[in-house]
């Protein structure tokens, strides 16, 4: 019988080494179990028996993530430089870090991240949420020419060389990250040929007044911007510029003010837009329509603060003014999503107009906004408001969530 170690290797000894069907198993296989496990209780399986005490440095998957339960009360990063250490994989298919303030403040973050690019890594995922300065990053990291997958979460300094090249990543996400200056931005987008997702959640304060995509295969943008308006002379009159002219998929959240400039003519298959002021985030929102040559799903937000009414006209009137109707709307849109509605006159132009316009409407869903004063009967007698309005679409639904 082979020689076992710890309690562990004592339970092993007295079902028999003819039980330990596992351990039994290929290398490949028993990688692929340890992958599935946190990263210390995949180290841990070092202490089964001989079989498995080096299996784990053969792990192509790292993943190492604060755990605020540990009872030590140790930031992981101590077992990760140890571990670490010891990995043999030859090629990282995955490296993920997740650092939080028990982390010492001189630990070397930087140092690994050129390990795992030097071992070729796939996906790289790191979030430091750490005190003191953002986070600088090797140089060797913005020409990694094996990366696939790259997430860079909040205390991180973006400063993007100009020999930058990435030309094997397809998945972007930049999340509360701080860039040296809109040149790195420009500089880090540019340098990925075949992008196709960027996820990007915007810092209070990250360096960028415009925040420009101009990304020729991108396919799917997030954007979020949850900062209300900054009135400081260093943020104000911020925009965001899209340039991706096969850009499909656009989800946008913005409440910061800034403005929304659409280019190039997308060919978006899908919209949701969720603003602190429409108005203010695409100054010329008829423009911004007609610039989707075939938007199939429309989402929209409203909030209370979209006072359309204080413009010289509202949107909806000079929709319906204006001299041609968005193509999106009138030849192509199958889908709207209305959230958030409470009934006042101009959000039921806003209906009217789309309902009016979209020769292809099949469903247009009208969600209400969840509030104290909205009685039953006020929603039913809003339901049957809109229910009365015409529909070019005749064989178009609408449909209501309360």
């Amino acid at each position: 019988m082979p020689e076992t170690v710890g309690n562990c290797g004592e339970r092993i000894e007295e079902i028999g080494c003819e039980e330990d069907m596992i351990s039994a198993l290929p290398d490949d296989l028993l990688l692929s179990i340890l992958i599935r496990l946190p990263i210390k209780d995949a180290v841990a399986t070092m202490f089964l028996s001989k079989r498995w005490l080096y299996t784990w440095t053969m792990m192509h998957a790292l993943d190492y993530e604060e755990n605020n339960d540990d009872e030590s009360k140790k930031s992981v990063w101590f077992f990760l430089e140890k571990s670490l250490q010891l990995n043999k994989a030859p090629v990282l298919q995955l490296f993920s870090i997740e650092l939080g303030p028990r982390c010492p403040s001189d630990a070397d973050v930087g140092k690994y991240v050129a390990k795992a690019v030097d071992r070729g890594v796939i996906v790289l995922n790191l979030c430091l949420l750490l005190s003191g300065e953002p986070t600088s990053l090797p140089m060797t990291l913005y020409s990694c020419v094996s990366l696939k997958v790259l997430t860079l979460c909040d205390k991180i300094l973006v400063d993007v060389p100009s020999t930058a090249c990435l030309p094997l990543l397809e998945i972007l996400n930049l999340s509360l990250v701080v860039y040296k200056n809109e040149d790195s931005l420009i500089r880090l987008l540019s340098s990925c040929p075949v992008l196709m997702n960027l996820l990007v959640n915007r810092n209070k304060v990250d360096n960028v007044r415009k925040f420009t995509v101009k990304v020729p295969s991108l396919l799917e943008l997030i954007y979020t911007n949850n900062y209300p308006s900054r009135d400081d002379s260093s943020t104000a009159g911020g925009c965001l510029v899209v340039d991706t002219p096969v850009l499909n998929e656009f989800y946008y959240t913005d409440y910061s003010g800034d403005s929304c400039f659409i280019e190039n003519a997308p060919c978006f298959d899908e919209v949701s837009i969720d603003f602190d002021n429409v108005i203010q985030s695409f100054p010329d929102i008829d423009k911004f329509l007609k610039s989707f040559s075939r938007l199939l799903f429309l989402e929209l937000a409203l909030t209370d603060a979209m006072n359309l009414t204080d413009e010289p006209r509202n949107a909806s009137t000079s929709w319906s003014e204006s001299r041609s109707d968005p193509e999106c709307l009138s030849s192509v849109l199958k889908y709207l999503r209305l959230r958030n509605y409470t009934g006042r006159e101009e959000e039921k132009e806003l209906v009217e107009y789309i309902l009016s316009t979209s020769k292809c409407l099949k469903t247009a869903t009208i969600s209400f906004r969840s509030l104290p004063k909205f009685e039953l009967e006020d929603k039913a007698t809003m339901m049957e408001e809109l229910k009365a309005i015409p529909r070019v679409s005749k064989t178009s639904q609408l449909l209501f969530k309360t």
